[in-house]
């Protein structure tokens, strides 16, 4: 009878590899208050920083490279709770998404507040876009950047960093520390909050319905 071939319990296993992260020494360093290495840090991430701003602000916002550094100054604030969960270009492109979405809140209030919004939300959900609009914008982003102030945080993290980053679903776990099947919930919440504003867009209820 032949013998079954089996693992001895004493046999040690093997961990899984680790990906390599450049920035990872850098970062623990600046979280225990090394100047030099908060110093380098920043400006291998500023760059990208602004890249991440721009996309979810627009590259017409007026207040890129302000919201830029406040975004620089979160990720700082940000260090000492960095724990390894994802890369650190990946931890910093959340901060960044983070403090723009929070412009974007405090911009939309602005013009509430003083009654010149451009961009109205429910003129969006009830007559839908003409061709003029699709004219000016060779995207959806300006639509989704307006809807996206209108979800609780958690749901618009995560369909900001899907939809107009395009990180994967497993990304957005790594960075955020949070379940895949989490990451899955949060987006089909936020997709069903959005899917009646946007039924006059049938390309942006595609993205909404998908997955």
């Amino acid at each position: 009878m032949p013998r079954l071939l089996t693992k001895s319990p004493l046999q040690p296993v093997a961990p899984a590899p680790q990906r390599h992260d450049e920035l990872a020494r850098l970062a623990e360093d600046a979280g225990r208050g090394s100047e030099p290495a908060l110093r380098t840090l920043l400006t291998t991430l500023t760059p990208q920083l602004l890249r991440v701003v721009r996309r979810v602000l627009g590259s017409a916002h007026p207040d890129l490279e302000d919201v830029t550094y406040e975004a620089a100054y979160a990720v700082i604030d940000a260090l000492p709770r960095f724990r390894g969960e994802g890369t650190v270009r990946h931890f910093a492109c959340r901060v960044a998404v983070l403090t723009a979405m929070n412009v974007q809140r405090r911009d939309l209030a602005s013009k509430r507040s003083r009654q010149r919004e451009h961009t109205d939300l429910e003129h969006f959900a009830s007559q839908g876009p003409g061709p003029d609009q699709y004219a000016e914008s060779n995207s959806l982003l300006p639509i989704v950047r307006e809807l996206m102030c209108t979800l609780p945080a958690p749901l618009a993290e995560a369909l900001s960093l899907h939809v107009v980053l395009g990180y994967t679903i497993a990304e957005i776990a790594e960075s955020s520390g949070v379940p895949l099947e989490t990451v899955r919930s949060r987006l089909r919440l936020a997709k069903q909050s959005l899917r009646k504003r946007a039924l006059g867009y049938p390309a942006l209820r595609e993205v909404m319905e998908g997955e």
